[in-house]
């Protein structure tokens, strides 16, 4: 299209001389060609960026100054046509890269639908809770689109570098001053994927025994031997020492008792396993057992050993068996022992001395 257009100016720029003065008016086509060149570079740009398409469209000239609009161009209808038919040609030489990035936008949906259905589900199969799932669904997103978004830019021309400055400036701005709750945040990812417990697990934490309610990115909440809810923060739950009860099939109740030193262990063991038979909560294996655990200064401490399915009842159960260990034992007759104290006196020169200054005593 460009060398018709060229070959006409090089016509009548050698045309233009051999007219006679006479006819010298009518050679004003030059102006159409004039207007004509107007449109050239327009249908023969090739747009590289947003910024480049929109900088060579002459609403972009007259409002940036490079180009003056002047009184005449105002009352010109054929200027405001150029300028909106530059426009629309800008637009129409750009629809290419345009789609073309929508179309990349497209498979990053794709990707991230992918991504998300496959950990959606893997996280339901685990029994993850629901804020988790929620939590990182939505960060799969953002992650995954937040790529597709910021590439589609580039190859627009869109400066989305200069605006991830920004971000990143203001980001670090509000770690620093949340970095307690991006330390649960990241408490939390973790938890979920060492998986030390997963909700209705019985777990002790900071000596406090329960059932794990809900595990968010935050916080870890479980339901106390006294019904009450306990929120305690990702970073403690890391930080601190956990029992979780539910892994093993299977728990150990531990139920201290003493005995006199003159008393048979013997004895008392026979007394103390014949509580277990006819109680269906106990195991029968391992078989109960009564343990010698040490030779306290007025006591033999023994140790009853038994093992139950139920994890939540161990503490109930100590103070059931401990009750029946005591019954049992009074009814054998086996003491159970106390602290004593035993003084002894002396008798001194200065003991008696004071001995006989006490009514009543003789001098003797």
């Amino acid at each position: 299209m460009l060398a018709p257009i060229l070959g006409l100016v090089l016509f009548l720029g050698q045309a233009a001389p051999a007219t006679s003065p006479a006819t010298a008016p009518a050679a004003q086509p030059q102006n159409v060609v004039v207007v004509v060149s107007t449109t050239q570079p327009t249908e023969l740009r090739k747009p590289q960026t947003v910024i480049d398409a929109w900088e060579q469209t002459q609403f972009a000239k007259v409002f940036s100054g490079e180009k003056p609009l002047t009184l005449d161009d105002v009352k010109n209808p054929i200027f405001w046509f150029d300028t909106a038919k530059d426009l629309v040609i800008t637009v129409l030489a750009f629809i290419p890269r345009l789609l073309g990035t929508l179309i990349f936008l497209f498979v990053f949906w794709l990707v991230y639908r992918g991504f998300r259905k496959i950990a959606m589900t893997s996280m339901k199969n685990s029994e993850v809770d629901t804020s988790i799932r929620d939590m990182l669904s939505t960060l799969i997103k953002w992650t995954v689109m937040g790529f597709g978004v910021v590439i589609a830019c580039n190859q627009l021309g869109i400066p989305i570098v200069a605006m991830l400055t920004g971000v990143s400036i203001i980001g670090l701005a509000v770690g620093f001053a949340a970095q307690e709750t991006l330390a649960n945040f990241i408490a939390g990812i973790v938890i979920f994927l060492d998986k030390p417990f997963k909700v209705g697990d019985w777990i002790e934490v900071g000596g406090q025994q329960g059932s794990v309610r809900r595990i968010t990115f935050r916080s870890t909440r479980f339901t106390n031997l006294d019904g009450d809810v306990v929120v305690i923060p990702n970073t403690r739950i890391l930080s601190d020492q956990i029992i979780n009860k539910t892994t093993n099939p299977i728990t150990r109740v531990n139920v201290p008792i003493g005995i006199a030193y003159k008393e048979s262990i013997d004895k008392a063991r026979d007394v103390l396993l014949a509580l277990f038979p006819g109680d269906k909560r106990v195991e029968k294996h391992p078989e109960p057992e009564v343990v010698v655990r040490a030779c306290a200064a007025s006591s033999v401490d023994l140790m009853i050993h038994f093992w139950i399915r139920e994890e939540r009842y161990e503490d109930s159960m100590v103070w059931e068996y401990l009750e029946k260990a005591k019954g049992a034992l009074d009814a054998a007759g086996i003491e159970i022992p106390f602290p004593h104290l035993q003084v002894m006196l002396e008798k001194t020169e200065g003991l008696q001395s004071i001995t006989d200054r006490l009514p009543g005593q003789s001098k003797n």
